[in-house]
């Protein structure tokens, strides 16, 4: 009596962790996140050093940092790949913030000014400032760079006072203010500043005097 063949039987399956239901495995989703997280930390990094743009390493920095942490918790969930990439993203955004907060230490303990301006002026540096006012009623004196200013008070008198910083290299604006300290006086303020020894800016009036000049 004929019987019918045996059929084939269905392809062995492998089942278990990365693998799908046809003996494929599963790929990971790319872990755009840390990429993003490398990128923005090699930005930190090298923003860091640079004068004025150095700011924005912090936010970078710690935008990197964020984006890094939140893609390796997905690659330790199984969800994503490119560990490397994100160790080295967080490294880079956290070597960003030291750079950053490494020159700020220095500009405000070391350099003792805007980005190399000393106020007093220091020996050695190549370029000198003196900052001069006459007030005979006596006045408040602020005098320094935009963003460095120290204050001062001369007593009456007809002797100039003088204020000096010095710098080696670079673009500064440098400001000197005098103001009366007795309103009721009638006090007549002067004030100049010099660049090695050059009169680059000069002011007068009643009750007060400001002068400005660029050392570039």
């Amino acid at each position: 009596m004929p019987t019918d063949p045996p059929l084939p039987h269905p392809p062995a399956t492998r089942y278990g962790p990365g693998f799908a239901a046809h003996g494929t495995r599963h790929r990971k989703p790319k872990n755009g996140l840390v990429i993003a997280g490398f990128l923005v930390g090699l930005a930190a990094l090298g923003v860091a050093f640079v004068p004025v743009a150095g700011l924005a390493a912090w936010p970078l920095a710690v935008i990197g940092m964020i984006l890094s942490v939140i893609g390796l918790t997905k690659i330790k969930k199984g969800e994503a790949d490119k560990k490397g990439m994100g160790i080295a993203g967080l490294a880079l955004s956290i070597a960003g913030l030291l750079a950053a907060g490494g020159l700020l230490v220095y500009t405000s303990f070391f350099a003792t000014g805007e980005s190399g301006l000393h106020i007093p002026a220091v020996a050695g540096d190549k370029n000198t400032v003196e900052f001069v006012v006459s007030a005979s009623g006596g006045a408040t004196i602020r005098f320094g760079s935009l963003n460095d200013q120290r204050t001062e008070t001369t007593p009456a008198s007809t002797d100039e006072w003088r204020g000096t910083a010095s710098f080696n290299s670079g673009d500064y604006l440098l400001t000197v203010t005098a103001d009366t300290r007795n309103s009721s006086v009638s006090n007549q303020i002067a004030c100049t500043i010099l660049v090695n020894g050059q009169k680059v800016a000069e002011n007068k009036g009643q009750t007060i005097a400001l002068c400005t000049a660029g050392t570039g």
